[in-house]
C-alpha cells in the first residue's frame, strides 16, 4: 500500500503537468498544429483533429489527477499517453529527425522547446513509471498539517527538478547543434 502523502504528491504532480501541457497547446494551437505535422506519423487528414483533441485529453487527465476521479483509469490513460509520446519520439530519432521541437514545453514559450533526444524518451519513461506507481491502493491514514507542508516542499523540488532536468536538455540540444556547425 501507498502511504496517501505519495499519492497526493503523485496526483497533484501530473494533474499540474497535463493542465499546463493542455493550457500551451490550446494558447499555440497553430505551433503544435505544426509541431505534430513535422512528426511525420500520421495522415494529413488527421493532424488537424488530432492536434485538438490531444490536449482536450491533456485537461480531461489533469483535472482526473486533481480530483482523484477514478484514479487507476487515469493512471493507465496518463501512462498510455506518455508512451505514446515516447513511441513518437523514439521513431523520429531512429529516423535522425533530431531537428523536430517535441511539442512538450510548458514553459509558454516555443523557443524553449525541447529538440528531440534521447534524453526525453528516459524522461518520459520515468513519468510512465511514475504515473503507474498511482494504481497501487494508498493506505488510509489522515494527511495531517505536517503532511501538506510536505507535499507543498515535494512539489516544489519536483517542479525544480523537472524544469532543471528539461533546461539541461535544452542546452545539451543547443551545444550539440553549435558543434555541428562548427566542426
Amino acid at each position: 500500500m501507498l502511504d496517501p502523502l505519495i499519492l497526493k504528491a503523485i496526483s497533484v504532480g501530473f494533474g499540474l503537468l497535463f493542465l499546463l501541457a493542455a493550457i500551451h497547446k490550446f494558447s499555440a494551437r497553430q505551433q503544435f498544429r505544426v509541431i505534430l505535422e513535422e512528426y511525420q506519423l500520421l495522415p494529413q487528414g488527421l493532424v488537424g483533429p488530432t492536434a485538438r483533441v490531444i490536449p482536450v485529453v491533456e485537461m480531461i487527465l489533469g483535472g482526473g489527477w486533481l480530483f482523484v476521479y477514478r484514479p487507476t483509469l487515469i493512471s493507465v490513460a496518463s501512462a498510455i499517453l506518455l508512451a505514446l509520446y515516447t513511441a513518437a519520439i523514439g521513431v523520429n530519432l531512429y529516423r535522425g529527425r533530431i531537428h523536430i521541437g517535441c511539442g512538450c514545453s510548458i514553459a509558454g514559450s516555443d523557443e524553449n522547446d525541447q529538440q528531440l533526444s534521447f534524453g526525453l524518451i528516459v524522461r518520459n519513461c520515468a513519468l510512465v513509471a511514475i504515473a503507474l506507481i498511482a494504481v497501487f491502493p494508498a493506505g488510509t491514514r489522515e494527511l495531517g498539517v505536517l503532511d501538506y507542508i510536505t507535499l507543498l516542499s515535494v512539489l516544489l523540488a519536483g517542479a525544480l527538478l523537472y524544469a532543471t532536468a528539461n533546461q539541461l536538455l535544452i542546452n545539451g540540444a543547443a551545444i550539440g547543434t553549435w558543434r555541428n556547425k562548427h566542426d
